[in-house]
C-alpha cells in the first residue's frame, strides 16, 4: 500500500475512541498517514477508519481468502512506549475475549519498521450512535425502546463476560457498538480496557495505568472523569452502560448541556446527572425504567447495580413484563372504550384511575368499579373478537399501556397452546358471565 493510495482514501469516519487526558507526549493531529510494512500474505485496502492512536483497513489473507480488518498503530506513537504497550495490550486482552459479542482476533504481529499491528474480524454494518439517530426511531417510539434495549441486554453480555476475565472497557459508549446483519451486535474498542485482576499484558507503563480522566466525557462515571485508575472497576462500566441506556431512552446523555469540553469533565467529576424524567420531558417512561436507569447513572459507585447482571436482569425483567408497549393518555372524562364498539386492543394502567360502567335497562348507566395502575381492561374483546361489554372512563389523567392483536399474537404465539388455552379460558368466562346475568335479569 503506497502513500500515495493512503492520502487519496475516501473520508472516513472515526471509530475508535479518543482518549481523554494521560502522557499525551505527540499531539495525534499532527500525525500524517504512513505507510506500512505487511507480512506477504495479506493484501491491505485503503484505511476504513481512524482514531486518536490508530488506523484501520480492511484486508485479505491470502492464504485463507479471508476477509479481515487489520488495525495498526502510527508510526511515530509506537515510538511512545505507553502508546505501544497499550496497543498491544488491547490485542491481547481482546484476543482473550472470546465472546459472540466480541470481534474475534486473529494474529498480532509487528511490522519490519516497529508498528505493531493485529487482524480482527471485519464487521459490515452500522454503529449503534447511527442506529439511535435514525428518525423512524425517535426517542419515545416503541421500536427504539424494545429494539434497543435488545441490542442493550447483547452488550452487557459482552461487558459481563469481560468482567469475570477481569478486564473493565471504560468507553462504554454506541460509537463503539456495532450492529452486523442477522441480529449480530459487537463491542468494540477495547483500547482503554483495564486489567483489575491481574497486572497489565504489556507492563505498568501502558495506558491502562496512566492517570487523568479515561474514555469519553458524557457518558463515563466520575471516578473515571477523576483520573485514578484505583478508583475504576466493574461499577465504572455499570455507569457507562446506564449512560448508554439513558441515551436509547431520551436521546441524550447524563450530564447534559456544556460549553466546552471543561465543564463536561466538571459535570462528570461532581456527578452532576440530569435526572431522566427531566431529560426525557414529553416522552412516557415507566417508572420501573426511570429507577433502572436512576441507580445505573448513580454518581456514588455503591449507589449502582454492583454488577452487570444486576442491571441486565432489571432491563430484561422490565421487556418481558411489557413495560415498554406504546402508550396513550386520557384527560379526566374522556371514554378509552365504549360498550358495544367493536374492540382491537386491551389496556394496563400505568397511571391515574379510570371508572368502568355498563348500560342497564331504562338507559341508565350501572358502575361496576373503579381500577388504577396495573389492572387491565378489554382484553375480553381483543381475544375473543366481540363489542366491548362495559365503557371504561378516566376519571383523572390517566395513561395506558396498549396491547393489540399482533403484540399478544407475536406474545403467546398464534398456533401455539398458551394461546390456545388462553383463549379458552376466555370464552368460559365470558359463557359463565352471561349466564349470571340472564340469571339475574330473569329473576327480576
Amino acid at each position: 500500500m503506497s502513500e500515495d493510495e493512503n492520502q487519496d482514501a475516501d473520508p472516513v469516519r472515526v471509530i475508535e475512541g479518543i482518549p481523554i487526558g494521560g502522557a499525551n507526549e505527540i499531539d495525534p493531529a499532527t500525525i500524517r498517514a504512513e505507510a506500512i510494512p505487511t507480512p506477504a500474505h495479506l493484501k491491505v485496502y485503503s484505511e476504513l477508519g481512524r482514531g486518536a492512536m490508530g488506523r484501520i483497513h480492511p484486508a485479505t489473507d491470502r492464504n485463507l481468502l479471508r476477509h479481515m480488518a487489520l488495525k495498526r498503530l502510527d508510526k511515530e506513537l509506537a515510538k511512545v512506549p505507553m502508546y505501544r504497550e497499550g496497543f498491544i495490550a488491547e490485542a491481547q486482552m481482546t484476543g482473550q475475549l472470546e465472546h459472540p459479542n466480541i470481534v474475534p482476533v486473529h494474529e498480532l504481529a509487528i511490522s519490519d519498521d516497529g508498528v505493531p499491528y493485529f487482524t480482527m474480524k471485519l464487521v459490515q454494518g452500522m454503529g449503534f450512535d447511527d442506529w439511535l439517530r435514525d428518525p423512524f426511531r425517535a426517542p419515545g417510539s416503541p421500536d427504539r425502546l424494545e429494539k434497543g434495549l435488545e441490542i442493550f441486554l447483547k452488550i452487557c453480555d459482552a461487558v459481563a463476560y469481560a468482567h469475570h476475565r477481569g478486564v473493565i472497557h471504560r468507553d462504554l459508549k454506541p460509537e463503539n457498538m456495532m450492529i452486523a446483519g442477522f441480529g449480530q451486535v459487537y463491542l468494540m474498542d477495547w483500547g482503554l480496557s483495564r486489567l483489575t485482576k491481574t497486572r497489565p499484558a504489556s507492563g505498568s507503563r501502558s495506558q491502562m495505568e496512566a492517570h487523568g480522566p479515561v474514555g469519553t466525557p458524557t457518558h463515563m462515571a466520575p471516578e473515571q472523569a477523576r483520573g485514578n485508575p484505583a478508583e475504576m472497576d466493574d461499577r465504572s462500566d455499570v455507569f457507562g452502560l446506564g449512560a448508554v441506556l439513558y441515551e436509547i431512552i431520551s436521546g441524550k446523555t447524563p450530564y447534559g448541556k456544556f460549553r466546552d469540553v471543561d465543564e463536561l469533565l466538571d459535570n462528570a467529576k461532581n456527578g452532576r446527572v440530569v435526572p431522566i424524567e427531566q431529560a426525557a420531558t414529553g416522552i412516557t417512561i415507566s417508572k420501573r425504567l426511570v429507577s433502572i436507569v436512576t441507580r445505573a447513572t448513580a454518581p456514588a459507585p455503591e449507589d449502582r447495580y454492583q454488577t452487570v447482571v444486576e442491571l441486565q436482569q432489571d432491563v430484561h425483567g422490565f421487556l418481558r413484563g411489557g413495560l415498554h408497549l406504546p402508550t396513550k393518555t386520557f384527560q379526566p372524562g374522556d371514554v378509552i372504550i365504549r360498550e358495544g364498539d367493536v374492540g382491537d386492543a386491551a389496556y394496563m394502567i400505568a397511571n391515574g384511575r379510570c371508572e368502568a360502567s355498563r348500560k342497564i335497562d331504562g338507559g341508565g348507566q350501572e358502575p361496576l368499579g373503579t381500577m388504577e395502575a396495573g389492572d387491565v381492561f378489554g382484553e375480553m374483546a381483543l381475544l375473543l373478537a366481540e363489542p366491548r361489554a362495559a365503557t371504561v372512563r378516566a376519571i383523572d389523567q390517566v395513561t395506558v399501556l396498549v396491547l393489540d392483536k399482533q403484540t399478544m399474537a407475536e406474545g403467546l404465539g398464534v398456533d401455539g397452546w398458551a394461546s390456545t388455552l388462553v383463549r379458552a379460558l376466555a370464552q368460559r368466562f365470558r359463557d359463565l358471565e352471561n349466564r349470571v346475568r340472564a340469571s339475574g335479569m330473569t329473576r327480576g
